[in-house]
């Protein structure tokens, strides 16, 4: 039944010519010419395998600069639905990998490309919740399922109902307001952005554009104020070390263990890179302009002084009446 409820999605799926990644690296199949369904397209194809046992809760959180969607996930145990049990994303995303290895071979009639991408995205399922463009996928997935309270079901953690959240009181929001400091700048910003980004992204090698693609995303999405490519790979290759060359261009390279950091921490991180960086490049232009200066006066000396140019629109005085004027006096 499973199976035959697969091939009907995927059939539906495959029929439009889904969207395909460009073909890129990949640290996992090491190999550089990897493409693959794209992430979004699959996730909502697959999801009504999933809309039946499993439903979502979302929450609001402030985070740093960000706001951020919390998604629970967890999956109806009781006949009648009212039970959910907590999931773990990764355990989540683990369970739609397994679906992923199972997809069919799309028509013979349909391209060579996407043949390859699904014999591709079918080998990077096999890594589970390890590989990015599955968890990808997973969220798209996780999205879609209907919300906990509309289908009237109480989530349960290790057994037990899960409790309300306490409120936040006075002492607490105050706390919280203290600990918070709006970043100075767009540098800042992105240095605050880059120390996240490095702790919840998988590890492995990442292209540098990309990186830089989900950045400047992130920015639109918030409203603020971006730095340029340029000034951006410098503040990354102090969070992340310096790139890398490949086959398939340069690439950020994330270690397989990254010490989680507290808000604080990130902050001072943050400031602490873009102070080295801006007093390197105070540096840079005091030189630079101190070179322009001994130019310059290198120059003056080879040529000597300059005689004042004579010009009809300059001041002109009348030596005849100066002197009348003095007469007089």
């Amino acid at each position: 039944m499973a199976a035959a409820r697969l091939a009907a999605v995927t059939t539906a799926y495959y029929s439009p010519r889904p969207q395909l990644t460009d073909p890129a690296y990949s640290n996992l199949l090491r190999r550089a010419e990897v493409q693959t369904l794209e992430a979004a397209g699959l996730g909502r194809a697959l999801a009504p395998l999933f809309t039946r046992d499993y439903v979502q809760r979302v929450t609001v959180a402030e985070y740093d600069t960000d706001t951020v969607e919390r998604r629970t996930i967890a999956r109806r145990s009781t006949p009648d639905g009212t039970r959910a049990d907590y999931l773990p994303s990764e355990e989540f995303a683990a369970r739609v990998a397994l679906v992923v290895t199972d997809l069919p071979d799309p028509s013979p009639a349909t391209s060579p490309g996407l043949t390859r991408a699904v014999r591709d995205s079918r080998a990077l399922a096999a890594f589970g919740a390890r590989s990015p463009w599955v968890r990808d996928v997973a969220r798209t997935v996780a999205a879609e399922l209907p919300h906990l309270a509309d289908v009237g079901a109480t989530l349960y953690r290790d057994g037990e109902p899960e409790r309300p959240a306490a409120g936040w009181t006075p002492e607490r929001r105050r706390e919280y307001d203290r600990g918070r400091r709006v970043p100075r700048d767009a540098s800042e910003q992105a240095a605050l952005w880059l120390t996240r980004w490095r702790e919840v992204t998988a590890p492995g090698a990442h292209p540098a554009p990309e990186v830089f693609r989900r950045y400047v995303a992130a920015a639109e999405r918030l409203g603020v104020d971006r730095v340029g490519r340029n000034q951006f790979y410098k503040l990354a290759e102090e969070v992340l070390g310096p790139r890398k060359r490949r086959a398939a261009g340069p690439v950020f390279v994330v270690p397989e263990e990254v010490a989680p950091m507290d808000r604080t921490q990130r902050r001072n991180l943050a400031a602490l890179i873009v102070d080295r960086l801006t007093e390197e490049w105070r540096t840079a232009a005091l030189d630079g302009l101190a070179e322009l200066v001994a130019e310059h006066q290198a120059e003056k000396t080879a040529v000597g002084p300059v005689a004042p140019a004579i010009g009809t629109r300059g001041q002109v005085v009348d030596l005849a009446a100066h002197r009348a004027r003095r007469r007089v006096a």
